[in-house]
């Protein structure tokens, strides 16, 4: 919790007081137009066609590559987005099965403002990153998380969405090599037991 509170400290600076109504609609459309293409939330019910195959249930699901989901989010910005790169960024985290979510992090003009994904029956409209809302808590924690996973996809980049931190978390300490285990005495054949290979000090 604290380090979420950190985090969202150090992103959001000094939040514009008011979000441009163009910059919240768009950004509101680009994360509702991603979930579409991605079949994220629950789209797909709605009448969403994504273009990435997640195969079908259970043991028929198939996992979505970060090459193909990047060039299936392509399609969804190819035009209609003037402001992104300028107000906003994309960010697409990814687990092993493929895209998870997405969200939109505002910068310049609309810094300290977002907007992450939501299903057909709610508007993913844009929130402070400073408010005490839980929308705004999950918004900062899930950027947080993007920010220190290489794996997640950015558009235009991750430059104005994470400067100043670290691309990948941290890497897991290695496992400490085992001692080596000295030679024992081996049995002579006379059931006694012949000396070390090497002379022992007294």
């Amino acid at each position: 919790m604290l380090a979420t509170i950190v985090w969202t400290l150090v992103i959001a600076g000094s939040p514009a007081p008011k979000l441009q109504p163009d910059v919240a609609k768009e950004m509101t459309a680009v994360v509702v137009a991603i979930n579409k293409v991605l079949g994220l939330e629950s789209w797909t019910t709605d009448g969403a066609e994504p273009c990435v195959d997640r195969g079908g249930l259970e043991a028929t699901a198939k996992d979505v590559s970060g090459k193909d989901a990047r060039a299936c989010a392509a399609t969804a910005i190819e035009k209609g987005f003037p402001n992104l790169g300028k107000e906003y960024t994309v960010g697409i985290p990814m687990a092993d099965i493929g895209p998870v979510t997405v969200f939109a992090i505002g910068q310049d003009a609309a810094e300290g403002w977002g907007a992450y994904s939501c299903d057909p029956t709610r508007k993913c409209s844009p929130t402070k990153l400073t408010a005490g809302s839980k929308q705004a808590k999950r918004l900062a924690e899930r950027h947080r998380r993007a920010c220190e996973s290489p794996k997640t996809i950015w558009f235009p980049d991750r430059d104005a969405a994470c400067a100043g931190n670290s691309m990948a978390a941290a890497p897991e300490p290695a496992p400490a090599p085992a001692p080596a285990k000295a030679p024992s005495a081996k049995p002579a054949p006379n059931g006694a037991s012949s000396p070390a290979p090497w002379p022992v000090k007294e």
